[in-house]
């Protein structure tokens, strides 16, 4: 069911369906439009129809934005249908206790690569992915050989990963990441049916086997029998 919007000019507009969810707090709800205006004239095809809306939820209340795009050309030419709403609340991912412990750096920059994903900043994200698996695993591995610290700061990652990781699904997932974060860093991708999305779950799947092992070590520690 199409809806009728009134321009500053006095021409109304179509509008497929109400934006009606709060991108700032994802909250379902009726809005309040507080102004329209359109990017151009009605019979271009780029012309974008944008309506300020406030958010009704009484937690939030914000301003936010809601982009229409056109949905036809031709004599009949004001109906839009909705494209987005921004801006949109970033949430951060949840980094467990025992990774934090491992590595704030790698909590810190993930968290960060993560911001620059969620604006479709793909490729400065696949950098910092790349970083913050470098500095997951090699924290990991200081913390297990702090005696070889000198040695695992200043090795290619790969080479501490063969040398210093012994859990071979640990090892096996890791170096598949290393892999793929190499492509986002390199000019020529050589895993060209992968992209970050299969990075950022090797990636998870080597925090996984790291949590495994640290929460493994605790509880055999704390539970041995004399």
């Amino acid at each position: 069911m199409s809806l009728r919007i009134n321009l500053e000019n006095g021409t109304q507009a179509e509008i497929d369906k109400e934006a009606d969810i709060c991108p700032i707090c994802d909250t379902a709800q009726i809005p309040v439009r507080i102004f329209v205006t359109i990017t151009g004239e009605l019979e271009k095809y780029d012309t974008k129809l944008e309506i300020v809306m406030k958010c009704m939820n009484s937690n939030c209340a914000r301003l936010y934005i809601a982009q229409y795009i056109k949905d036809n050309i031709g004599p009949i030419y004001n109906k839009f249908k909705f494209n987005y709403s921004f801006p949109k609340a970033f949430k951060a991912p949840d980094v467990t206790k025992e990774i934090t412990d491992i590595s704030q750096s790698f909590r810190k920059i993930f968290i960060q690569a993560s911001e620059a994903e969620s604006k479709q900043l793909d490729e400065l994200a696949g950098i910092g992915y790349r970083k913050a698996l470098e500095y997951l695993i090699k924290d990991y591995c200081i913390s297990i050989k702090p005696d070889k610290e000198e040695d695992i700061k200043s090795n290619q990652l790969s080479r501490v990963i063969n040398n210093y990781v012994t859990d071979e699904n640990l090892k096996n997932c890791a170096n598949r990441a290393v892999w793929l974060g190499n492509d986002e860093t390199h000019y020529i991708r050589k895993w060209e049916n992968h992209d970050l999305k299969d990075l950022k779950i090797l990636i998870q799947l080597t925090c996984t086997w790291i949590q495994s092992s640290i929460l493994t070590k605790k509880y055999m520690d704390e539970m041995s029998r004399d």
